[in-house]
């Protein structure tokens, strides 16, 4: 079982951050035309239209990158006020999450990760 240091470490690595490898546009796109009635296909349109409009990869990155990490926070927020949640120590988990930033800059700007090759 994971410490608490490493469950929010694996949290920035492998949920916040992973989406500044930018893959992730390309392949909503890709699922969205594939299968365009499926849950959240939506986002592909948008996403070509605001290519279009001259956003970068590395912007809408930024969006996704934010919005994953308010849902990680949260879902640990919400994790707090459980009783009965075993194998968890909740109390301050969220308060947490942002100290964990493995930049050491707490989600501020320039804490993002360069997409590696």
């Amino acid at each position: 079982m994971a410490t608490r240091d490493e469950f929010l470490e694996h949290l920035w690595t492998n949920h916040i951050n992973v989406y500044m490898q930018e893959d992730w546009i390309d392949k909503e796109i890709a699922m969205s035309q594939r299968y365009p009635n499926a849950p959240f296909a939506d986002i592909g349109p948008i996403l070509s239209r605001l290519l279009a409009l001259g956003a970068t990869r590395r912007e809408l990155s930024l969006i996704a990158r934010t919005a994953e990490y308010n849902g990680a926070f949260d879902a640990l927020y919400a994790l707090g006020g459980q009783p009965g949640v075993e194998g968890v120590d909740h109390v301050g988990l969220a308060e947490s999450l942002l100290m964990a930033d493995p930049s050491g800059l707490e989600g501020r700007p320039g804490s993002a990760p360069e997409k590696t090759s």
